[in-house]
């Protein structure tokens, strides 16, 4: 099968996780993660937006793309990269489209607000802005205490016609309740 699958969801909802253990129970499924490269790059995801490391790990990210579409005869793909407004899922999806992708699927992720704002701030490199005192100096990108609320709220409300953006297929996952 020719497919590539993109996730979709809110910062803390569980993308990447699941689609790691998608990856150990499939093995005929390719991870490629915006996010790996940036911190296999650079160490880390939030890097300064004026660097252009982001730009330089996003065409890494297409490379590999490229090269998993052109020379797999039948591939499964997860495209794991940034895609938080319309406009920018119809870019990748035209991009992917342009490449030759056959199917692409958008695996949208319906997690919980409770569950984002918990898994949110586990992430290794984020903080609570009303923990700045006490964290400082410890390479942290701190967000404000309602962030993962108030991205999820926005987030789904931005998505809200996701059906309709050119997508072959939506799969809602909840990945409190579904395991790959």
């Amino acid at each position: 099968m020719k497919e590539v699958i993109i996730p979709v969801g809110p910062q803390g909802s569980g993308k990447s996780f699941f689609c790691e253990k998608a990856v150990k129970a499939d093995p005929n499924l390719v991870l490629i993660s915006r996010d790996k490269i940036l911190i296999e790059l650079f160490g880390g995801v939030f890097l300064s937006p004026y660097s252009g490391e982001h730009f330089h790990a996003y065409d890494m990210m297409w490379r590999k793309v490229r090269e998993q579409i052109r020379n797999t005869p039948e591939y499964r793909v997860i495209l794991d990269t940034w895609n938080g407004t319309r406009q920018e899922r119809a870019t990748i999806i035209q991009k992917l489209r342009k490449l030759g992708a056959k199917r692409i699927v958008g695996w949208y992720f319906v997690t919980p607000v409770e569950a984002v704002n918990e898994w949110f701030w586990k992430k290794p490199e984020v903080a609570k802005s009303s923990d700045m005192r006490s964290r400082q100096g410890q390479n942290l990108t701190f967000f404000s205490d309602d962030a993962p609320i108030r991205d999820h709220a926005l987030f789904h409300r931005l998505a809200s016609e996701i059906d309709s953006e050119g997508f072959d297929e939506i799969v809602r996952i909840n990945p409190v309740v579904i395991v790959p």
